[in-house]
């Protein structure tokens, strides 16, 4: 029943304008990626792939927040999740389908990306990639499966804007947690503000899920691959926060009145 669920939303979401409207988003930024590494006389393809994955990576992300903060609600309002739930799919199972759909759904936007982005490389560029920009992709699958459980969760919590909000914040922090402790750490500018209240907020940032973890876009360029041990490691790290989020999104989800 759980496969079943999982495909209908990879259907629904590959059928709608949306997904054609992500992929025409794609096209244009890695024209716009191959543009502006055009104009660079040092490693332009370096350049180029950089670019490529910094726009996918946000744009991904903002359209996964998107798409999982108005999810719940839609279908409440049309009254399709009631239908389904009345015919006898249970609560726990419509939202780890629905959860694991919407995750496989990008995830395949995501790889159609990367084939143009691959393409346009070797032929702009004559590099056609290398294996690191699949470990990039995949740790990115696992971090994007763990946004999507955290906004299910906020938004069976929360109204759709507060719960669309509190994501991409939270994304964005969680992403910068590093950076951040270190400008509050940093000797030239630790003089400027306090930052005891943003250490304090940054040690309990501790506890969830560490999604810089999973960000390897920096090492592209460098590095040809990273060690896939890691890799598989940071991946059942992300598939164990995804499923205690998901978890706690079932558990809220029945004791809710429909």
């Amino acid at each position: 029943m759980i496969s079943t669920l999982i495909l209908l939303r990879l259907k629904i979401m590959l059928r709608q304008r949306f997904a054609w409207l992500c992929f025409g988003i794609g096209l244009i930024l890695i024209l716009i990626g191959y543009a502006t590494a055009s104009v660079s006389y040092v490693s332009p393809h370096k350049l180029y792939y950089n670019f490529a994955l910094a726009i996918s990576f946000v744009a991904l992300h903002l359209l996964a927040i998107y798409q999982g903060a108005q999810l719940f609600h839609d279908e409440k309002d049309r009254r399709t999740l009631q239908l389904l739930l009345v015919s006898g799919v249970s609560r726990a199972r419509w939202v780890v389908g629905n959860v694991l759909g919407l995750c496989l759904a990008f995830v395949v936007i995501d790889m159609l990306w990367l084939i143009l982005t691959s393409l346009m490389g070797g032929l702009a560029f004559g590099v056609w990639g290398s294996p690191i920009l699949l470990q990039v992709k995949i740790l990115q699958s696992f971090s994007l499966l763990i946004v999507i459980s955290l906004t299910f969760l906020l938004t069976l919590l929360f109204r759709t804007v507060l719960a669309l909000s509190l994501s991409a914040v939270l994304t964005a922090f969680l992403y910068s947690v590093s950076s951040i402790e270190n400008l509050f750490r940093d000797s030239q500018s630790s003089h400027l503000m306090d930052g005891d209240w943003a250490l304090k907020v940054i040690k309990l940032a501790k506890l969830l899920p560490p999604l810089e973890w999973f960000d390897l876009k920096s090492f592209v360029g460098y590095e040809s691959s990273v060690s896939w041990i890691m890799v598989l490691g940071v991946a059942a790290l992300g598939a164990a926060w995804a499923a205690l989020l998901t978890a706690f999104a079932v558990m809220r989800f029945e004791k809710m009145d429909l």
